[in-house]
């Protein structure tokens, strides 16, 4: 990931590029307009990060600049927190707009997001027959529709993807799918078994099978 800091505080600049780098990013800094665009017509960056009130103009009409000079995702990072700033920002080319002060780890996240956005990348993906599932998305396909899952289904779904053909006891899946126990008379496994095979096609291409005194596993309908 390579990206672009447009900021003229410097203890800020600092921190970001600091923050950005422990994700192992390249990252460059400037703090003002007429450098930005000088570093975007020479380099590829996949976020460009804007401040708004720059020595030598304004971090909006910067961004709406730099959407004729490629495909970069462009996040306001401002104190300016006004609902017309963010409209005009968004208006203008900007793909999020994210307030001061903030978690480092908001910021990362939404550079990531915006990132898949503006290259088509969902995020890893398992994929099983016709199944496909986007972890960091929670979403699920089967044969190229949206399958509409609950927390838990899609949790349970996962697991069971992960360890595709693989019989998995009731004890292991409420471990690796819930992350706690419930009582040993608890029938939540089965309940979410129950309603996630009601979820799928039943003309697809898997099926969740019961192993008797066991557990579960999923499969090819035909092996």
């Amino acid at each position: 990931m390579r990206v672009l800091i447009v900021e003229d505080h410097p203890e800020m600049g600092k921190w970001l590029m600091r923050e950005l780098k422990k994700v192992k990013w390249e990252c460059e800094l400037t703090d003002t307009v007429a450098t930005a665009l000088s570093l975007a017509r020479q380099g590829t960056y996949d976020v460009i990060l804007l401040d708004v009130m720059l020595p030598d103009g304004n971090g909006i009409e910067l961004c709406e600049e730099l959407t004729t000079l490629g495909n970069s995702a462009r996040i306001i990072v401002t104190a300016r927190d006004a609902v017309s700033d963010r409209i005009e920002a968004l208006d203008r080319g900007a793909d999020d707009y994210i307030i001061k002060p903030f978690a480092i780890g908001e910021l990362i996240a939404r550079i990531r997001a915006v990132s898949r956005r503006t290259t088509g990348d969902r995020g890893p993906v398992l994929e099983f027959c016709d199944l496909r599932l986007w972890v960091e998305e929670r979403s699920v396909e089967q044969q190229g529709q949206s399958v509409e899952l609950s927390r838990r289904e899609f949790d349970l779904l996962q697991v069971l993807m992960n360890n595709s053909k693989k019989v998995l006891t009731r004890d292991q899946l409420l471990e690796l799918a819930w992350g706690y126990e419930f009582y040993a008379e608890s029938n939540v496994v089965d309940v979410t078994v129950k309603r996630l095979r009601e979820r799928l096609n039943p003309d697809g291409q898997v099926v969740i099978e019961t192993v008797r005194g066991i557990g579960y596993v999923i499969r090819p309908v035909h092996e």
